[in-house]
């Protein structure tokens, strides 16, 4: 009995470590600009942590969120770290929708949400793609052609299926903050994977943006754990919340589209 105990706890014990070494992955992208090297960009995501370095030749900057504490920019020149408060933006957001039900009778909050995470249901920024080729789509804006996208099918090289299904998972959970992120490419890399997932299973490789002259390759992707020390803010910074900032400049940008009649 005793072995047959101890059988049951190695399998436990193998099978969690399993499943965390599931839940870690680093995604390491490079960016070319007119067909020369510009930046390097890498991804590390945990349970807890999702974080985004853009390595530049002279400049680094990081947009990351700490589940349930908080959405950062990081300015390594200034050794300062932005910070906007989950919970104070989860209960703008829970406001946010809640008013939304006004105005939408017969619908819950959770569809409201899902209907906001519809990049369709975004016209101003809504890119369309079309699949042109054995993996590749094109993305068009007012059809306007604007990027091309060359995918990979699984199994492939970078990820399983699993992996990337848990990627979009914590990607989606991402989005409930809003987004501030430090303008480097018009869309996060982990935002773009997300709304490319509405149009194709497909995990998107190469990305040519053409109004930027930059393109982005997916180089290599590992799922081996990751030390906290790896995803956490260095000591040297500073941290510096700018949530009631930021919320003040939303109600202000809100409060002239009032006076102008764009809401009402």
């Amino acid at each position: 009995m005793k072995s047959i105990s101890k059988a049951i706890l190695f399998l436990s014990i193998s099978l969690c470590g399993y499943a965390h070494a599931q839940n870690n992955l680093t995604l390491n992208y490079q960016v070319t600009k007119e067909l020369n090297h510009f930046a390097y960009i890498k991804i590390k995501v945990t349970d807890k942590y999702l974080r985004t370095d853009y390595v530049l030749p002279n400049k680094t900057f990081t947009e990351m969120t700490i589940k349930d504490d908080g959405q950062y920019i990081l300015d390594h020149q200034k050794n300062i770290a932005y910070r906007l408060d989950y919970a104070l933006n989860k209960e703008n957001s829970d406001k946010a929708f809640t008013d939304m039900m006004k105005h939408a009778p017969g619908f819950t909050k959770e569809q409201i949400y899902e209907m906001s995470l519809d990049p369709k249901n975004d016209p101003n920024n809504y890119i369309a793609y079309e699949n042109e080729g054995e993996n590749v789509f094109i993305g068009y804006f007012d059809d306007e052609k604007v990027q091309t996208v060359k995918t990979s099918s699984f199994p492939n090289q970078f990820l399983s299926s699993a992996e990337y299904t848990w990627l979009l998972k914590r990607a989606r959970e991402d989005t409930y903050f809003g987004k501030a992120f430090v303008g480097f490419l018009d869309v996060p890399l982990i935002d773009f994977m997300r709304k490319f997932k509405y149009d194709t299973n497909q995990i998107p490789t190469e990305i040519s943006l053409h109004n930027e002259g930059k393109a982005v390759f997916l180089k290599t992707v590992s799922n081996s754990v990751i030390d906290e020390s790896e995803v956490e803010i260095e000591p040297q910074f500073m941290i510096k919340d700018i949530t009631n900032e930021s919320v003040q400049f939303l109600k202000n940008l809100e409060s002239i589209a009032r006076e102008q009649g764009v809401i009402e």
